[in-house]
């Protein structure tokens, strides 16, 4: 049964839900800031000469055609937002979306109740007039959508007064919370019933189902009312709906109660990874960003943060990118997407359109990026010397969780990604490498890089050619490099060691013992190959 009223208040001080709306995630005390304003720049760098989105399609004659993405702008819209810092961008969304409302939300004197729900949760979101929003009174256009009588009191349909053999009611679940949302906070008197009726979408399980009964006149039009089997595959329409209910203001126990068991099933379906899917589409951007959000919202910092890594290691970081090194910042669906735009890129728009909507709801997961908590950052370390013809060990240090970086340098570049001690390894020739570690936004390298010394017959000097016993003689070794190790040997045994000095020379004063005869003076450097000999003849 559906309620005439409803007072939410009064519920506010003894709930322990913690909420949010999806414009309001709090930030936390260990996030990082810089994947989400990666994705937002490359989001808004996407956007057509009037300010909104794009997308493409494969018309019938071949031919590929483009449109104006609305519904993905209001998504990058409220992801921005809820990533905070982008109050102005955010406005500029909602004018280039209010200038062309009616494009969006009609079609003649058809009204698309889904599309004008979600741009009247933006206009009143932004603090926008609803009854004069883009020249349209997007509040009593909403409201019209709304059934007042019957069963089905409280849910929206789409509209035609003149409707066509084509025409359809489209409307569900995701439209119903935007209009929940926004009914509610432009203080509709409809929005009692179209929360009340929202709240019968949801299962017993937890999740929210997307299509409605179907016939509008039966009387039970809840989930678990329906006949047959429920499709859930996937949390997206959940996650939607959580983050519309989660910013209502003073949310009634109703409310809380519900989004209390969406969270325990949003947090059910997070996989090993930190990633959210469905069987039919893998675990991907799109429903990890807007679960991770979601999850936000309601306070569960620790799958929110695990989310926002599984979406930063999918996040183009430019450099070592091949094809995709123009789109730092944007968010590959998946691995797969990732490794086919690294090898062919992203300019043909229907590629493009893939990597333009897991952006604009993967952004938002992404602010709970957590931030590396290595105090000097980024590093990379090498040894000062490799031997030529071995695998260089480089090691990589500060990286946040789940961030993309690569090593340069030692021929095809080596991919890293994550925390904690990272290495790569690559076969060497004799010179000097200086292997850089290149993030989205910062290139480190080590000074000096690492000298690789081959194989080399040193030239060993002595001061003398003849001495007597248990004297002293000098013995200088050139050809070296600076810095490397020495080890000095007579007759087979160590007798001296040290460092070469700048120019590459170690000087040593050696006794040669009391044996008569010929001695062996041996030398050798930072490695075996590395070796010099002299005699001295002792008398």
């Amino acid at each position: 049964m559906l309620r005439s009223t409803r007072t939410r208040a009064a519920f506010v001080a003894a709930t322990a839900l913690v909420v949010t709306g999806l414009g309001h995630v709090p930030a936390q005390a260990a996030s990082d800031p810089t994947p989400a304003q990666l994705a937002g720049d490359w989001m808004l760098g996407n956007l057509n000469a009037d300010g909104l989105l794009t997308g493409a399609y494969t018309d019938i004659d071949g031919s590929t055609k483009t449109f104006v993405d609305h519904g993905s702008t209001v998504d990058l819209a409220f992801s921005l937002d809820a990533a905070g810092g982008r109050d102005a961008e955010v406005a500029q969304l909602t004018d280039a979306v209010a200038a062309t409302i009616a494009d969006y939300t009609t079609d003649g004197d058809a009204t698309y109740s889904g599309s004008s729900a979600k741009a009247l949760a933006l206009a009143t979101s932004e603090g926008r007039d609803p009854r004069t929003f883009g020249g349209v009174d997007l509040l009593a256009q909403v409201e019209e959508t709304v059934i007042t009588a019957g069963p089905s009191t409280g849910r929206l349909q789409d509209l035609d007064p003149t409707p066509t053999e084509w025409f359809d009611d489209y409307a569900n679940t995701i439209g119903q919370a935007f209009a929940a949302r926004s009914l509610t906070r432009a203080g509709s008197s409809l929005a009692d019933e179209a929360t009340d009726f929202l709240l019968l979408q949801q299962c017993d399980a937890g999740f929210f189902r997307l299509d409605f009964t179907k016939d509008k006149a039966a009387t039970d039009q809840s989930c678990d009312g329906a006949a047959g089997t429920v499709d859930v595959d996937g949390p997206d329409v959940t996650a939607l709906v959580t983050l519309q209910l989660a910013a209502i203001d003073a949310p009634d126990a109703d409310v809380t109660a519900a989004l209390a068991d969406a969270k325990a099933w949003l947090a059910a379906q997070q996989t090993a990874d930190g990633g959210f899917g469905s069987s039919q589409n893998g675990t991907n951007a799109n429903s990890t960003g807007l679960t991770g959000a979601a999850l936000a919202a309601l306070g569960d910092k620790a799958r929110a943060t695990k989310g926002a890594t599984w979406l930063r290691a999918r996040q183009v970081i430019g450099a070592c990118d091949g094809k995709l090194a123009p789109e730092t910042g944007a968010i590959a669906y998946d691995d797969a997407t990732l490794a086919t735009g690294r090898k062919d890129g992203i300019t043909d728009p229907l590629d493009r359109l893939q990597w333009v909507m897991s952006g604009a709801q993967g952004l938002a997961g992404l602010a709970s990026a957590p931030a590396t908590t290595s105090a000097e950052g980024a590093s990379l370390r090498t040894p000062k010397f490799a031997k030529a013809g071995t695998k260089l060990k480089v090691t990589v240090r500060g990286l946040a969780a789940g961030e993309r970086a690569c090593v340069t340098g030692l021929g095809a570049p080596r991919q890293v990604v994550g925390a904690g001690k990272l290495t790569v390894t690559a076969t060497v020739k004799a010179g000097t490498v200086r292997p850089t570690l290149r993030t989205a936004t910062e290139s480190v390298q080590q000074a000096g890089g690492t000298k690789v010394l081959g194989k080399k017959k040193l030239k060993v000097a002595l001061a003398k050619k003849q001495v007597t016993r248990n004297a002293k003689v000098k013995v200088t070794v050139k050809g070296l490099a600076a810095g490397e190790k020495v080890t000095i040997k007579l007759r087979g045994k160590k007798v001296a060691s040290g460092t070469a000095n700048a120019k590459g020379v170690l000087t040593r004063t050696i006794k040669v013992g009391k044996a008569k005869g010929v001695a062996k003076v041996s030398v050798q450097g930072q490695y075996a190959t590395r070796t010099g000999t002299a005699k001295v003849q002792v008398r």
